[in-house]
Parts: C-alpha cells; sequence; structure tokens
C-alpha cells in the first residue's frame, strides 16, 4: 500500500504499522485508521498520519528521554479500551506543537497517545496526574537529546 503525506512525501505503507482508533482523536473522529512512523531510526520523533486523509498528521515525541519524572498511569477502563495485559507492549507518545520561528516545542502531557503494540489499537487518553496542556522544551534541549542518541 502506497500512500502520499504532504509532509513525508511518497510512503510505501507496512501494514503492521497501521493502527485501528475505535473513537479517532478528538476533532478527528471520522479518522479511524493512522500510521505510525518513526522519523528515523532512534529518533524520538513519530509521525501519526490518517491512512483516509495522509494531509491530516501529527508529530508526537517519546518524552522518556526528556522528562524523567513523566509517568503515565492508565485507568482499568483505559486498559480494557486499549486491550492491554502486558504493559512492555505499549508505547506512550505525546503530540508535540511547533510554533513558526519557535525557539521551543510544545508538549501536551495531559492527553497522550497510547498504543498497543501488540493489538495495534491506539487512543488519546486524558491522565487525571496533574500535567500541562502545554509543556515547553528548548530546542536547544531537544537537538542535544536527539543528537546524542546512536542513529
Amino acid at each position: 500500500m502506497r500512500l502520499f503525506s504532504p509532509a513525508l512525501g511518497e510512503i510505501e505503507v507496512d501494514e503492521s504499522q497501521i493502527f485501528s482508533f475505535p473513537e479517532g482523536l478528538p476533532g478527528f473522529s471520522h479518522l479511524k485508521e493512522f500510521l505510525l512512523l518513526r522519523h528515523r531510526e532512534k529518533s524520538p520523533f513519530f509521525f501519526l498520519i490518517a491512512v483516509n486523509e495522509p494531509e491530516i498528521y501529527f508529530i508526537l515525541l517519546d518524552p522518556s528521554k526528556f522528562l524523567t519524572d513523566y509517568v503515565v498511569e492508565l485507568g482499568n477502563e483505559q486498559q480494557s479500551l486499549l486491550n492491554i495485559t502486558d504493559v512492555k507492549e505499549v508505547l506512550s507518545l505525546n503530540i508535540v506543537r511547533i510554533p513558526p520561528e519557535a525557539k521551543e516545542i510544545i508538549l501536551n502531557l495531559k492527553a497522550p497517545v497510547i498504543f498497543n503494540l501488540k493489538e495495534k489499537i491506539g487512543r488519546q487518553v486524558i491522565l487525571e496526574a496533574n500535567y500541562p496542556v502545554r509543556y515547553p522544551i528548548s530546542l536547544i534541549k531537544v537537538k542535544e537529546k536527539t543528537n546524542a542518541s546512536p542513529k
């Protein structure tokens, strides 16, 4: 399967990278399937691209490199909706906003996007913990942490 995304151009899609979002994402409830692509090997950045409308995409970030005290705790209902039986099969990423001419990126820590890697189900959840919707991280810090990763 091939997709054309304005962000990435033409993409050869591996079906194993497609996740079902039964409720869609907030504001995009009509979109139920998304392709999850890592920006590059070992990068903390990912693209989440709507399969049926590839011009709609989100940039996501693995926050573990930047925030050591950020913990995503899912309630029983959230785990059930995602069919989670083993936490080792879960990936938690946060939506990133990059303002024009930015010196920082903005992370949504309050509502991570959770992926069940085994069942290929995704869902954006709102955490009960008191995390901000807009958490800035300096681009300098992002570049330092990203470049420190083996490529």
